[in-house]
């Protein structure tokens, strides 16, 4: 009798073997009709990339500001560079950088032009908890951020100058026709601005209410939440020279003047003779003011944004 129970439950777990098996067999049928009948193959869910870069928006004007988003598939910081493509050398360029846990942005105002960028994240090892782990060098896609000029609004009309600004003017034009680059010598000189004057004059009567030469977009400037010369005159590529002169005669203030920012280690050289910019034409702002006994001095040199391009030499 004993051996006829063992016989039965022997029985028993072979019917239950190959019930499942059966069943399991089925399944496996059924999956293969169904990607018969589909005419696809069932794939796992794909795995989250290690590191994401988006930008908002990708198609702006000069001057507005591109929101780039990192996203890590990490829980530990790690540093992300965020790079842009230099054609010219063929090359990623790091442009900025950020600690990322998880996410973060960067804000930025690039130029005119079309441009890619791309986020890398570089080897980093962690501890944690007594143990150490790496995680591996990621890449985002590359994103196309595409960047266009300004379009003139305010039309370009000659400026009325005083006999101080004539002789300013003159001193600017005699010093970039000496020592300006070939390329802006060749460019033509479009003489005073109204619109671009105009904003002279008040800078430089700002400065003389300041009681110190400052640069439009300094620190003083941008505290007291004054406008650049690009937003009041739009359309232009603007760069500013200032000086405070006193105890001088209009044509010695003038001339010491254009001699402090031809020697100026403070980049008013590289301002006054556009040393980074090619255009095929420069205008100017001018303006010489007097007050207090001090002489306020302010030169605005600006082309047209549309026909302007880097120099390559900043």
């Amino acid at each position: 009798m004993r051996h006829f129970r063992h016989i039965g439950a022997a029985a028993a777990v072979a019917v239950t073997v190959t019930a499942l098996a059966g069943g399991a067999l089925v399944v496996a049928q059924e999956r293969t009709a169904v990607e018969r009948q589909s005419g696809t193959t069932l794939q796992p869910a794909a795995k989250k990339p290690a590191l994401r870069l988006g930008a908002t928006p990708r198609s702006l004007e000069r001057g507005q500001v591109v929101t780039f988003r990192l996203k890590t598939s990490t829980k530990h910081p790690r540093p992300v560079h965020l790079q842009r493509y230099d054609s010219t050398r063929k090359a990623w360029r790091t442009i900025a950088k950020r600690t990322v846990r998880g996410s973060a942005s960067i804000r930025l105002k690039p130029g005119t032009g079309t441009f890619t960028y791309r986020a890398v994240a570089p080897r980093v090892r962690h501890r944690s908890g007594g143990s150490a782990h790496t995680h591996r060098l990621a890449r985002s896609g590359k994103v196309k951020v595409a960047v266009r000029a300004v379009q003139r609004t305010v039309p370009s009309r000659p400026a009325t100058l005083t006999a101080e600004e004539k002789t300013l003017l003159a001193a600017v034009r005699e010093a970039r026709g000496t020592y300006a680059r070939p390329a802006v010598t060749a460019a033509t000189d479009r003489g005073a601005e109204a619109c671009l004057t105009t904003y002279a004059r008040r800078h430089a009567a700002w400065m003389a209410s300041l009681g110190r030469a400052a640069d439009p977009g300094s620190a003083e400037h941008r505290a007291a939440g004054r406008s650049l010369p690009a937003k009041d005159c739009p359309g232009r590529t603007v760069s500013a020279v200032t000086r405070a002169v006193g105890g001088a005669s209009a044509a010695d203030a003038i001339r010491t003047t254009v001699d402090a920012w031809l020697s100026s280690p403070y980049g008013e050289t590289g301002r006054l003779l556009s040393a980074c910019h090619d255009a095929s034409g420069f205008e100017y702002g001018i303006a010489s003011t007097t007050a207090g006994g001090t002489r306020w001095l302010t030169v605005l040199v600006s082309s047209d944004t549309a026909a302007t391009k880097s120099s390559g030499v900043c």
